[in-house]
């Protein structure tokens, strides 16, 4: 076996503990400089993130003032919208300015109307107890818009948009419109695009209701189904007013007087002895001078639809008693009168020729007599010949002058009259009649009180009951039509409206 040769081994080195420390000392200042290298520049990095967060701070809500007086915010908001509509809180504030100018102008015509000032606030003014002016015009420019976004829709269902030339004529108005009136941030394109909106409602509304058509068939169904409606009463009719020891009136008259005469005119047997009667009682028991009985024995006779007449003259002429010169006496205690009717004609549709004309109807106790509402009316007829001599001239006139509250508010229109329409006096048939009116006349009658100044449209094709039945069945068109066009559902979001100043 192999011995194997031992390694001689090498003597231990002598450490140098000097330059171990030296070298020690070396390495530790450099980590020492590398850390501090590291310290200062996170140090920077985070200076620099805290100056850019603090710059960027700063920034967001100076960019956001922008963003608002830009109107990016009013226009990235949406106030309310349907499935192909949409209105952003700049149409809002659009449509909210277009209600506050609307109900100015309202209350400048009408003393009672509490006024606004647009110097201050309109959410610091109050329009009734806790309810401000802004409450109350945000309420009707909601209203307005869903309604109006409602009829969009059944427009857009029914393939209808607007002309170019409608169109054109939405970009020429917001182009008119004095953006200084508007809230900041609001565009002349904010102000087209909520215009057109309105346009569409209004036309595709105008437009469904002139396509209305009532076909021959259809007016007969009609009449049949509501013929007590259309039933004419021709009646003459006289009043005894009379005292009681609680009225506080003074007629001179107890109430068994006034009963008996009552009784004396019930038993008159032809209309020319009911109106005899009459015109002696006033002269030789009210004392009454010439025109005084004049004016009565004008308004003796009143001819109209029976629901135009008091429940018991209605029931009369529906009963068979109701014979031609039968009398009526209804005593009305809760009233002090006793009244006595004539019926002139058995009650029937009326057959009669009928015109569509215009009224302004003036008070003469207005103007100081009839001489003075006569020289008015003169001044209104100028003026519609200034502007024209057209229907719709003389509809602003009714629009503004006319005291009748049945035919103002339609432009004084009085459609279907008849030779025996007697609501306004029996002078206005009589021009309304006459063989040489053509369209455009225009003149003045005087009623009881009244001064008319009336406008002569067009001679009718239908005669008194078609006349009425045409205009209650359009009308029923219409309420249908129009909850038809508002069935679209409308989404809202009122908590974007706190962005429409006011």
């Amino acid at each position: 076996m192999t011995k194997k040769k031992k390694t001689k081994r090498q003597p231990p080195q002598k450490m140098d503990y000097e330059a171990i420390r030296a070298r020690d000392k070396e390495r530790k200042l450099k980590k020492r400089e590398q850390t501090r290298g590291k310290r200062k520049k996170i140090l920077k990095i985070t200076g620099i993130t805290a100056a850019a967060a603090a710059v960027l701070c700063a920034a967001g809500f100076g960019g956001y003032q922008y963003l608002k007086r830009s109107g990016w915010i009013l226009r990235h908001k949406i106030a309310m919208k349907s499935e192909h509509f949409e209105v952003t809180d700049a149409m809002l504030a659009c449509y909210f300015q277009q209600c506050v100018e609307s109900y100015q102008a309202y209350a400048e015509q009408d003393a009672n109307a509490v006024k606004l000032d647009t110097g201050k606030s309109l959410k610091k003014q109050e329009y009734t107890d806790g309810y401000t002016f802004y409450d109350m015009l945000m309420e009707k420019t909601e209203q307005t818009i869903e309604a109006q976004i409602q009829v969009c829709e059944a427009a857009y269902a029914a393939g209808y948009e607007l002309s170019e030339e409608k169109k054109e004529s939405c970009r020429t108005i917001a182009a008119e419109r004095d953006l200084s009136l508007f809230q900041k941030g609001v565009s002349r394109e904010d102000i087209r695009k909520s215009v057109e909106l309105t346009m569409l409602a209004q036309e595709f509304e105008a437009d469904a209701i002139d396509s209305i058509s009532v076909s021959d068939e259809e007016l007969q169904a009609y009449f049949e189904q509501h013929r007590d409606e259309y039933v004419n009463v021709d009646i003459y009719g006289f009043t005894f007013p009379y005292d009681t020891e609680d009225s506080e009136t003074d007629y001179g008259m107890t109430h068994e007087e006034a009963l008996s005469y009552a009784e004396e005119l019930s038993a008159c047997k032809t209309a020319d002895a009911f109106s005899g009667y009459v015109e002696n009682y006033l002269r030789d028991v009210k004392k009454s001078n010439d025109e005084e009985i004049r004016l009565n024995l004008d308004n003796l006779r009143s001819t109209n639809l029976a629901s135009y007449f008091s429940s018991e003259v209605q029931e009369w002429v529906k009963s068979d008693d109701a014979k031609k010169y039968a009398t009526l006496m209804t005593d009305r205690e809760e009233q002090n009168i006793v009244q006595v009717c004539m019926l002139l004609n058995p009650p029937a549709p009326s057959e009669e020729q009928t015109v569509n004309i215009r009224v302004v109807v003036l008070t003469t106790a207005e103007f100081d007599g009839a001489d003075g509402a006569k020289e008015f009316a003169q001044e209104l007829i100028a003026q519609c010949e200034e502007a024209g001599g057209t229907p719709e001239a003389f509809a602003e006139l009714a629009y503004e002058y006319s005291s009748d509250v049945f035919t103002y508010p339609n432009g004084g229109v009085v459609s279907g009259m008849t030779p025996s329409r007697t609501t306004y006096g029996e002078e206005l048939p009589k021009w309304a009649f006459d063989k040489s009116r053509k369209a455009g006349d225009m003149g003045i009658v005087e009623g009881s009180g009244t001064v008319i100044l009336a406008y002569f449209e067009s001679a009718s094709e239908d005669n008194g009951w078609q006349s009425l039945v045409r205009e209650a069945f359009t009308e029923q068109v219409k309420e249908e039509l129009n909850k038809q066009n508002h069935q679209a559902e409308v989404t809202k979001y009122p908590e974007n409206y706190k962005y429409i100043t006011g």
